[in-house]
């Protein structure tokens, strides 16, 4: 995508505040992070989830294409509008335990490569000595600093000549197959951007996006990754060359993983991935913290119905320990994993997610939108993740 997300400008202007991790729940904190409900308000929220819980649940949830929404939730003074199509969800949702995969090895690389010849060089030992090389003569203050990964610190890349494939910490990986990137690299900055995202109307183009993601999963079998949630797709074309790109998170049971971040900090896990597709094949091909494999399976949780959801969210709204903007309109609603570091896992949590895309708001201030603006100026919630089985807030911006 070729316009930035902006994330320096908002990580300044809105205070973003948000807790994530292995914790149950965020703790009252000076710096004005978001606080866990307590006492009687913990109480209602308890009761919201339980004893509702029967009366709010349509047998037909799992079936039904959802429903919508256009309500202002809270109060006039404290509030949130939520304007979105609201999905339908599964009744029971399990939450999941990744741990470093232990089945990665130069054969497996290999067969990520798929060289056309047979001058597959194992160069990791070259790289690591250029990147070292790079690092030392960077400036201080230009060097990266200290992150969480999730993963070990095992590394290999191999080359063929043509292309370049890495494993990285056993739960990372790349490809990249230079003639391919070489023609999407000439007219990325020159063809008109296409966003194409939910939308299966790409007749105007070469070749479909649903065929770029067949393209995309051909090459991901290879890692046995067989299902992933497109978060979004954009079209360029110009000449003879033509290609999507996707990002995409793992997908679990047909539930994405959570995409939408904006100030991510350190300890948080964001596990994502890019791709550029031509109807020739994957040019470029990019899984950050992705790759973990299943070693825990808890028991299936009940999940919030919306009705339980917008009930909650008036409680923590009304008792000002969630801060909103009643003429701003949150325009997304989705059910997803949550991922948290815990030691040396990756937990992924059943979530709500009630936000608009940092995208869609960051064009708002620009065109002048007085009422994000105002939200803005107010730290209202433009990003609110919430336990979808406890009615917790997990992250809030």
């Amino acid at each position: 995508m070729k316009k930035g997300f902006l994330g320096v400008l908002l990580a300044g202007v809105l205070g973003a505040c948000s807790v994530t991790g292995c914790q149950k729940a965020p703790e009252p904190s000076a710096n004005s992070d978001v606080y866990h409900a307590k006492g009687s308000l913990e109480g209602e929220v308890e009761n919201i989830r339980t004893e509702e819980g029967d009366a709010n649940r349509d047998p037909a949830d799992e079936t039904e294409s959802g429903i919508s929404c256009d309500a202002m939730v809270g109060t006039e003074q404290n509030g949130i509008w939520i304007c979105a199509d609201i999905p339908a969800v599964p009744q029971t949702v399990p939450t999941l335990t990744l741990q470093p995969r232990d089945d990665w090895d130069e054969k497996k690389l290999e067969e990520l490569l798929d060289g056309r010849n047979k001058n597959v060089r194992d160069i990791t030992a070259e790289y690591l000595a250029r990147s070292e090389k790079e690092l030392n003569e960077m400036d201080e203050e230009d060097r990266p600093g200290e992150w969480m990964n999730f993963g070990d610190d095992s590394f290999m890349i191999l080359s063929d000549g043509e292309k370049e494939v890495h494993f990285a910490r056993n739960t990372c990986a790349g490809y990249v197959d230079e003639p391919l990137k070489a023609d999407c690299d000439a007219i990325y900055k020159k063809a008109p951007e296409t966003d194409v995202t939910g939308t299966g109307d790409t007749a105007f183009a070469k070749f479909s996006v649903s065929r770029a993601e067949e393209i995309l999963l051909e090459k991901l079998a290879v890692l046995d990754i067989t299902e992933l949630h497109i978060s979004e797709a954009f079209y360029y074309e110009l000449g003879e060359t033509a290609f999507y790109e996707l990002l995409f998170t793992p997908s679990y049971g047909k539930m994405g993983v959570a995409s939408e971040f904006g100030e991510i900090r350190y300890g948080e896990a964001r596990p994502n991935g890019r791709a550029w597709i031509t109807e020739h094949g994957v040019a470029t091909l990019a899984l950050e913290d992705y790759c973990g494999k299943i070693t825990e399976r808890s028991e299936d949780g009940a999940i919030l119905t919306f009705t339980q959801v917008t009930g909650i969210l008036e409680k923590y709204l009304e008792s000002n320990a969630l801060c909103g903007t009643p003429t701003a309109k949150l325009t997304r609603a989705e059910l997803v994993y949550y991922p948290a570091f815990c030691e040396s896992a990756m937990v992924l949590t059943p979530a709500w997610h009630i936000y608009i895309p940092l995208k869609d708001m960051m064009e708002s201030l620009e065109s002048g939108d007085q009422a994000w603006q105002q939200a803005v100026e107010n730290g209202g919630a433009w990003n609110i993740y919430l336990n979808a089985v406890t009615g917790e807030l997990i992250k809030v911006e």
